[in-house]
């Protein structure tokens, strides 16, 4: 997984590069996403790896596909990578672009699991207390996760946060074990 990260990071720069001077950010985000759900389709990883298959015609397999969501740069971009024996890594550089606009942008994404849905209130405060703590926008996304008994468990970035019930009964069974 780290060579694929590798091998993608200079093609996100560059993409982001573009994007970025181009005041595309958001547009090339969303066809890089686009492209990276097709890339990941079992179908479509066969056809990325199968040798019978010329770059030109996966080119043109994923033009039929994206055809809509891609301008001329998107679709060049996709040539550059067909031609180069890149598609596989097409989830890495979109990843890898989506945290260097957040980086440019002053956000990041912060994903909180709980045992419960959180309402509109409870999200805000969260927002707001995250926000000030990292000093950036933060965008939150939730998830229900009934196993952590209560609490939360919150990523931002490489920052974790687990306030959550089923790890604090693990670290006291832990503690009084010793």
């Amino acid at each position: 997984m780290a060579e694929a990260t590798t091998i993608a990071r200079p093609y996100a720069q560059a993409v982001f590069e573009l994007a970025k001077g181009a005041g595309k950010l958001a547009g090339w985000s969303d066809a890089l996403t686009l492209l990276s759900a097709v890339a990941s389709e079992k179908s479509v990883s066969a056809l990325i790896s199968n040798p019978n298959v010329t770059s030109d015609q996966l080119v043109e397999f994923f033009v039929s596909i994206c055809a809509d969501k891609l301008d001329q740069e998107g679709k060049s971009f996709l040539k550059v990578l067909a031609e180069n024996g890149r598609l596989n890594v097409m989830s890495e550089i979109a990843a890898n672009f989506d945290e260097l606009k957040a980086e440019a942008e002053k956000t990041v994404k912060a994903e909180v699991v709980t045992a419960f849905e959180l309402d509109a209130k409870q999200t805000s405060k969260l927002e707001a207390a995250l926000k000030k703590r990292l000093g950036c926008e933060v965008e939150i996304t939730s998830r229900v996760d009934n196993s952590i008994i209560g609490g939360a468990i919150i990523r931002a970035g490489d920052m974790i946060i687990d306030g959550s019930v089923t790890t604090q009964l693990d670290r006291l069974s832990s503690d009084l074990a010793h």
